[in-house]
């Protein structure tokens, strides 16, 4: 991905309670040892609930008793309001002039304001511009309305208590941010930038190296959205910290360690290259030089690493894009440690993290000439897709995702 613009850097002033709820999660982050995924999540879920500042239930829709029901849909409406007493009962009730039934509303506290975000369900008949016109009727501006899924009536703590777990787990972070900002596109940026918000969207620390950048073409974020995605951007980099630690493997009688890489590694991951001939490389890379800070940054992808009293001697890598649509497989073992088996190793545990990602298809290219890595994809459950370059061979394995089955995000793509 190509380095974008930069944003402009006037941040709004975050609430007081965002602070101090920011300010406890960092220190339990700095507690030492593994965060469990409970706690972990108590934690965030607390941040959250007091970033949300959920309202109670308003009173809203029309009386259906004796009526049959008439199909509803739900819908995501965020609209900035002045912050006055009445003003939400007189959004409730335009609202409800048009069968609308309110079943959340969460408090986003602004500069001029404040920013609803309300969830409701309305007659099918009743469109997104129907809702708008409603809002800006009752002195609301700024509205959109987008479709909702039904797991967004979940409350904010208990959202937060399961998005947490999963990033303890291994839960890629781009998908955690999207369940607390909904659908916003998330970019990677080469080089560490101040953490802002703005209009044009968010930049924050990506975990490993580099810097995210959040945009959303509905709406602004609002400030209290803003601590939200620093919390999880650093419980993420806090379990990603936690998850270098070693694993011991075995191949032909060698005990090896088998662990994740990042941008630490890159020196040790330079002479791992620079130890491999020159066939090893070109077979992996195609004749192109290996960019090898960008394999090793979690935010792009997973690299694992085997090493040998602390050399490395193979790598493996998945390439996600932004959408985890596809993962593109990539695999280099050292000359002497080749027919090992530690290839094969290497594709079954990526391939198995890109199932559990729901990642929708694993690729990978070889040279026609190359059986030994044709076996290793086979044995991994990759199959022969077509030629892609005279040449080169294609493969591909369609995953969880693309089959509709259910998946858990393990990922840090």
């Amino acid at each position: 991905m190509a380095p974008g613009t930069a944003l402009r850097s006037a941040s709004p002033a975050v609430p007081a309670a965002v602070a101090a709820a920011g300010a406890g999660y960092l220190a339990a982050a700095a507690a030492p040892g593994l965060l469990a995924p409970a706690a972990a999540a108590v934690v965030l879920g607390g941040i959250l609930a007091v970033l949300g500042g959920v309202r109670p239930r308003p009173s809203a829709g029309p009386d259906d008793s004796g009526a049959a029901a008439e199909p509803t849909i739900l819908w995501r409406l965020r609209v900035s309001v002045r912050d006055a007493p009445g003003r939400l009962a007189q959004l409730a009730g335009g609202l409800a002039e048009l069968g609308g039934n309110i079943r959340a509303v969460h408090v986003h506290p602004t500069d001029d304001g404040a920013v609803d975000e309300i969830l409701l369900h309305t007659p099918r008949r009743v469109t997104a511009g129907a809702l708008r016109r409603a809002v800006r009727a009752t002195g609301g501006w700024g509205a959109s309305a987008v479709r909702a899924d039904v797991d967004e009536l979940d409350d904010v703590p208990t959202r937060a208590f399961t998005l947490a777990t999963r990033l303890v787990d291994g839960a890629e972070l781009s998908r955690a941010l999207r369940g607390v900002l909904g659908e916003i596109e998330v970019q990677f940026r080469d080089g560490d930038e101040p953490e802002d918000v703005t209009a044009d969207g968010m930049l924050l620390r990506a975990p490993g190296g580099g810097t995210l950048q959040l945009r959303r073409r509905q709406a602004e974020f609002t400030p209290a959205e803003f601590a939200r995605a620093r919390a999880m951007a650093q419980l993420a980099a806090t379990c990603q910290q936690r998850a270098r630690v070693s694993e011991r493997i075995s191949a032909a009688g060698e005990e090896l360690d088998l662990r994740r890489g990042d941008r630490s590694d890159v020196d040790a991951v330079e002479r791992f290259h620079a130890a491999c001939s020159r066939a090893a490389r070109s077979e992996r890379y195609a004749g192109s030089p290996a960019d090898v800070r960008r394999l090793l940054t979690p935010a792009l992808g997973r690299a694992l690493l085997v090493l040998r009293d602390g050399e490395v001697v193979a790598m493996g890598t998945l390439a996600c894009d932004a959408d985890l649509e596809a993962g593109d497989l990539g695999l280099l073992v050292r000359d002497d440690w080749q027919r090992r088996g530690i290839g094969a190793l290497l594709a079954r545990r990526l391939v198995d993290e890109a199932d559990a990602a729901g990642v929708g298809q694993v690729r990978a290219q070889t040279r026609v000439h190359n059986a030994a890595m044709a076996r290793t994809l086979r044995a991994a459950g990759l199959r022969l897709g077509g030629v892609a370059e005279p040449g080169e061979w294609s493969w591909t394995r369609r995953t969880g995702r693309a089959t509709g089955q259910e998946t858990q995000p393990l990922c840090e793509c």
